[in-house]
């Protein structure tokens, strides 16, 4: 799961991800990551501490 926390912290300090990045990701991590950004998109407000909490600390 370090290489799914590397990403979201990669998405949080620069504010995108590359190809390479998901490509290093197992299939489930990459689903986890999707849904991680779209809750993210729909209720963090743009904000890119909110990104990768826990849906329930929101």
């Amino acid at each position: 799961m370090s290489a799914l926390k590397d990403a979201i912290e990669k998405l949080r300090e620069t504010g995108s991800i590359g190809l390479e990045d998901f490509r290093n990701l197992k299939m489930k991590d990459v689903e986890v990551l999707i849904d991680e950004i779209q809750y993210w998109c729909l209720y963090g407000n743009g904000k890119p501490e909110k990104l990768g909490k826990k849906h329930k600390e929101h």
